[in-house]
């Protein structure tokens, strides 16, 4: 399927994720409009987890898990293999849905800050394929080391991975001349696990925004097509709803 805003889908299976490329995006569950948005969703269910973060100290462990999951994906195939769980990240779709009007945009104000910046990391990081190369590089050594089970079994190794893609973003992201500057409390912007774990997500984040980009997503569409994404994310929100999987720490 293609959508009338799309491109035609491929596989990248030969090709690093940080490269400009295209997955196979239909699936028996959405379109490719549909995981367009569900990307850039994603984008934002790891921003609203950097604010988390900032501000309170602390998240749910397996929706940081399910945030950074998709960075060791190197061979997916489909943008189903890469979110398999869409319900994961219904935070995110509700956090992105809600504010695309005045009232959500200023509740999700720092939330909308940090995944915008992402996108524009993910425009200037297009321009670097050197800086992408060594990003799969380096993302497909801690992929093997990972294993066959990419989730960690306890705090102490999900922290052992945060730490990791934190040097990995330090090393690469944040050479870019733009960067994006975290708001919150000093006392947990300081604790130094916190501080790993927002750089990994934010690292997440931009591998989504680069998937989002590949899919054929671009910062104007948020303005021009803004009221057709809002209807796409709640026909993706009645889906999941109908599902009816048991998360407690999604808002209905």
């Amino acid at each position: 399927m293609r959508s009338r805003l799309g491109k035609p889908s491929c596989s990248i299976r030969e090709l690093s994720v940080w490269e400009e490329a295209s997955l196979s995006s239909t699936s028996n569950d959405f379109s490719e409009w549909e995981y367009r948005n569900i990307a850039l969703a994603v984008v934002t269910e790891c921003a609203l987890r950097v604010n988390q973060l900032a501000v309170d100290g602390t998240i749910p462990t397996d929706k940081l898990i399910a945030c950074l999951n998709p960075v060791y994906k190197l061979e997916a195939g489909s943008v189903a293999e890469l979110y398999p769980d869409i319900s994961q990240f219904s935070q995110g779709i509700q956090a992105l849905q809600e504010s695309f009007d005045s009232a959500g945009l200023r509740k999700h104000a720092n939330t909308v800050r940090y995944m915008l910046g992402m996108l524009v990391i993910q425009q200037h990081l297009n321009k670097q394929p050197e800086m992408q190369q060594l990003l799969g590089q380096r993302i497909g050594q801690l992929a093997a080391a990972e294993g066959d089970d990419s989730q960690p079994a306890h705090e102490q190794a999900l922290q052992a991975d945060c730490a990791a893609l934190a040097r990995l973003y330090q090393d690469t992201i944040s050479k870019l001349s733009y960067r994006i500057h975290v708001a919150g409390n000093p006392e947990h912007l300081r604790n130094p696990e916190v501080a790993d774990r927002i750089r990994a997500l934010l690292l997440a984040g931009i591998r989504s925004a680069v998937l989002w980009h590949q899919l054929g997503g671009r910062r104007w569409h948020l303005f021009v097509y803004k009221k057709r994404i809002h209807q796409c994310l709640a026909g993706v929100r009645r889906q999941l709803f109908s599902i009816s999987r048991p998360d407690s720490d999604n808002v209905h």
